[in-house]
């Protein structure tokens, strides 16, 4: 059976509409030259070319909805982090200019990140692990030390230094505690929106507060304006997610936050 061939001589696609139409024809020529070719020709015979054609076109279909789907969470995770991008920028020039730092709302926004979450974002994750489309990326949840607690533990440490954080990643959950690192690291969260990275130490709470062998420690940059920025260590990754990130150490994947407040989800 002669091969298949596409013609180089159609024009480019000018709309959207036929850029699409067009790749789904590419797409069909491919998959039915592939089957063509696999079957010997009285099995080719006996299927018949409209069979071939059929099942060239479902697969064909099937793939289009794979770019799609790959193409939609692309665009939606590069938006939230240009977002970050974008403030993190606007923090850099009002430190530069003098003007961050100082205003009471941007403390009310630092002192209410308790009430809510911020769900994460990454395009680096994503495009290391092929960009698969059932991927879960996660929430991080801070915690304030309940009024019990603060009784408790006030005589050794302030309460405003006492934060504990919730890490929901695919599948997985961390946990950590600022007490769990005293005295020789605190964490707390900034009174400002802030350039500094603050870390704090996680653990699995399935593990009877045994920390991880592998690298746990995750990195905090506050922006402000609803958004954060967490550098989160491969290795942890490679736990949750396994596959390509296996093996690889001393790397930082970058995740960006939106802050959703309570009672303001979807």
């Amino acid at each position: 059976m002669a091969a298949l061939k596409s013609d180089p001589d159609r024009a480019p696609a000018k709309t959207e509409l036929a850029r699409v139409l067009r790749e789904f024809e590419d797409l069909v020529l491919r998959f039915e030259t592939g089957l063509a070719r696999s079957l010997a020709d009285d099995a080719l015979q006996s299927r018949g070319r409209d069979d071939v054609r059929h099942e060239a076109c479902r697969l064909a279909i099937a793939e289009m909805g794979e770019r799609c789907a790959r193409r939609q969470i692309r665009r939606s995770l590069a938006a939230a982090e240009a977002q970050g991008r974008r403030v993190e920028q606007q923090l850099h020039a009002a430190l530069e200019a003098g003007n961050a730092g100082g205003s009471g709302d941007d403390d009310d926004e630092m002192r209410g990140l308790h009430h809510g979450y911020f769900r994460l974002y990454s395009t680096e994750l994503f495009d290391v692990l092929g960009q698969p489309t059932d991927l879960r990326l996660g929430t991080v949840r801070f915690h304030r030390q309940r009024q019990q607690q603060q009784q408790q533990q006030q005589q050794y440490i302030p309460h405003d230094h006492h934060v504990s954080v919730e890490l929901a990643l695919g599948a997985s959950f961390f946990v950590a505690d600022s007490l769990e690192t005293l005295p020789y690291h605190a964490f707390k969260l900034p009174p400002a929106p802030s350039l500094q990275n603050r870390g704090i130490l996680s653990r699995r709470p399935e593990h009877d507060g045994a920390f991880p062998h592998y690298d746990s420690w995750l990195l905090f940059t506050f922006l402000g304006n609803g958004c954060l920025k967490l550098d989160m260590p491969v290795e942890m990754c490679a736990d949750v997610y396994g596959g390509p990130l296996r093996g690889r150490e001393n790397e930082e994947i970058r995740f960006w936050g939106i802050f959703v407040g309570d009672g303001d989800d979807d």
